[in-house]
Formats: C-alpha cells, structure tokens, sequence
C-alpha cells in the first residue's frame, strides 16, 4: 500500500530507455538522472557509439565492439 520512488527515461519514440525504482529509505541522485539523460541524448545523436560508466559530456566515449573498444581502455 505504500508507493515507492520511480523514474522513468522515455526517448521520443516512446520507448522507456531507463528506468530505477528505490526503496523509501533509498535516496535519489539527480545528478546521476541528469548524467543518465545525458549519455541518451549523446547515443541517439551517436548511434555508433556508446557511453561507458560514469560517463560525462565531454568525456571520451567508446566503440560497442571489442576490439574497437580498445582504444578507449588504452587512454583510461
């Protein structure tokens, strides 16, 4: 009977692209809401790449292919 914290990304096709549902005594970070809406935003507009984690505009994304992808982990 208690409602628990949800949120829900949907792209604008419609498609729920990331969802998180928290616990009442979980807290929320909007800045990992907003990293998250980021790193869609730069994949759609991108679609041959993808965003690692903790992922920040600016920052180096990587190909979604092994071996491509070892050029991002050579620079980490």
């Amino acid at each position: 009977g208690i409602a628990l914290r949800g949120l829900f990304i949907i792209d604008k096709e419609g498609v729920i692209q990331h969802s998180t549902i928290n616990n009442l005594a979980i807290g929320r970070s909007v800045d990992e809401t907003l990293r998250t809406l980021q790193a869609l935003q730069y994949v759609q507009e991108n679609p041959d790449e993808v965003c690692p984690a903790g992922w920040k505009p600016g920052d180096k994304s990587m190909k979604p292919d092994p071996k491509l992808s070892k050029e991002y982990f050579a620079a980490i």
